[in-house]
């Protein structure tokens, strides 16, 4: 994989937005505002001004009153979050034994923080450790999450 595919420029909130509407695209057919907002622990106004922020960035489509869809670009940011997260998730259970919970809460606080130049180097780490190669270790984590 290209380590690159790792790094994303966009804010934590941006990124926090992207990540639960892609899980619940995911998982159900649609994102509807007020699923984002209570995955968010917002108000429903409050995710309609980030939703029109989104919008702006080209990273969804959505219309007043309507379901949130990714666009391919968002949808794109999706998956590398999807990844990093994965990845982060994925050494600080399997590798260091912390509880899964405890890794995945950890995991959604250090993607958003750590540097590319950081996450590439645990991706080399993880593929060292594991033999397996840095794509293999990405794609089976993420397979693994939406099983």
């Amino acid at each position: 994989m290209d380590i690159s595919n790792l790094d994303t420029h966009h804010t934590t909130t941006v990124q926090e937005y992207i990540e639960i509407i892609r899980d619940l695209v995911v998982a159900s057919p649609v994102a509807r505002v007020k699923d984002i907002a209570s995955k968010r622990g917002v108000t429903r106004s409050s995710v309609s001004t980030a939703l029109n922020s989104l919008r702006d960035l080209g990273l969804i489509r959505h219309e007043h009153y309507s379901y949130v869809a990714l666009t391919e670009e968002g949808a794109q940011l999706g998956m590398v979050l999807n990844r990093r997260h994965q990845l982060i998730r994925h050494f600080l259970q399997d590798l260091l034994g912390l509880e899964p919970e405890l890794a995945d809460s950890e995991a959604c606080r250090l993607e958003h923080t750590m540097s590319y130049e950081a996450l590439s180097a645990l991706l080399k780490y993880v593929s060292r450790i594991t033999g397996d190669s840095p794509d293999m270790i990405t794609k089976r984590e993420a397979q693994e999450k939406n099983a």
